[in-house]
């Protein structure tokens, strides 16, 4: 079965439905989220959706589909193909297709707040020529990125020394994750996602480097005896919840887009702020439970930094002989001067609705997106 036939027979699975205000001119927008439901990808799709029905009246009118539609990898080629209008795509399985985008999500270990990560991860992408001319390509035109909250070590043992992490076997995301281990004394361990929970539980793998979310959502607050918030860091930010078929985008008038434009600004500031809280909570989860929860000691901070610092030279050799990227070293200075602003401009040190989020997004980067040619 085609795609396109796929998507006629899932009509009756739409997880999601606003109605139509606006009568015979109200138009559905097709989103797959290709996650099951409860996702902070989710919960990012149906704020923007209700912010969207708003801001058109109700002439724009989002119908979320589920994964049974198109999955995670199915979901690029699906909105390149017009299946979907729009789509849940995690940029990292892309990387033949996207590597300008590679660039940036490479610097994972820069990440220590995912409101700013995900800011400067959306500036990078639409002022970034080559990012967006990649998108276009593939009959997609970008529009901001989300970010997870940022990772921790979620073990079965303190780990916030040196000598505390030295022989340690911990569930790596990605490259840079495995390096800062290797650099750390530990060992990094390559695992899917639905391998970690058996691996710590039977003693393969020592901990895991994950967001702390993960102790609900993999059930390793089942297994986990001690938590440490704040090493290794890193998030994982080309999250991308708001990108469009491009056909589509053309088929909107200027005033269309620019709500859409606006309302994508809280769609991805809702993302994220779903995935931080979801780490908040479950910290506090993780105390209730009498799992030991620790800071890093300064020392091992302080090796941590050097180290991810050491790692950029690393980053920019694989952005260029990897993906063929052209003036890499420029480039991830611009993406940690976008860091430094967007941390400057949403400091973690006091509580953010995602609607405050978002005015900020749009303020500093959709504001002076052109609706009227970009992506066009």
């Amino acid at each position: 079965m085609d795609f396109k036939a796929k998507l006629l027979g899932c009509g009756a699975a739409v997880a999601f439905t606003l109605a139509a205000v606006g009568g015979a001119q109200a138009r559905d927008v097709k989103i797959v989220v290709g996650v099951p439901p409860g996702s902070g990808a989710e919960y990012g799709v149906k704020a923007f959706a209700e912010d969207l029905a708003e801001r058109t009246d109700g002439d724009l009118n989002v119908r979320i589909f589920p994964p049974s539609l198109l999955d995670l990898k199915q979901t690029f080629g699906g909105m390149r193909d017009g299946v979907v209008d729009g789509g849940y795509l995690v940029l990292n399985y892309f990387p033949s297709d996207l590597p300008e985008a590679m660039l940036p999500i490479e610097l994972a270990m820069l990440g220590k707040n995912p409101f700013a990560m995900a800011g400067a991860m959306s500036e990078y992408i639409v002022t970034c020529e080559p990012c967006v001319e990649e998108r276009l390509r593939n009959n997609q035109v970008p529009l901001g990125n989300a970010s997870t909250g940022a990772y921790g070590i979620l073990g079965t043992s303190p780990m916030t020394t040196v000598a505390e992490l030295e022989g340690k076997k911990l569930r790596a995301a990605g490259g840079a994750w495995s390096r800062w281990a290797a650099a750390m004394g530990a060992v990094g361990v390559s695992l899917s996602g639905n391998e970690i929970f058996e691996a710590v539980s039977q003693g393969t793998i020592d901990g895991a480097m994950n967001a702390p979310s993960e102790l609900s959502s993999i059930r390793l607050i089942d297994v986990a005896t001690d938590v440490t918030t704040n090493m290794p860091g890193g998030t994982v930010h080309g999250l991308d919840v708001m990108s469009v078929n491009r056909d589509f985008w053309k088929s909107l008038s200027d005033e269309q887009r620019r709500d859409y434009l606006d309302a994508a600004a809280l769609g991805n500031a809702a993302t994220t702020w779903k995935f931080a809280n979801d780490v908040a909570e479950n910290i506090e989860l993780a105390r209730e439970q009498g799992i030991n929860v620790h800071e890093a000691s300064p020392e091992a901070l302080e090796k941590s930094n050097a180290v991810i610092e050491a790692d950029l030279e690393n980053i920019a050799k694989i952005a260029t002989e990897t993906h063929g990227i052209e003036n890499a070293g420029e480039k991830i200075q611009r993406f940690k001067e976008l860091v430094a602003k967007w941390e400057g401009l949403l400091p973690m040190d006091r509580d953010w609705t995602a609607e405050e989020i978002a005015d900020v997004y749009r303020s500093e980067i959709f504001s002076k997106i052109d609706e009227s040619s970009y992506g066009l």
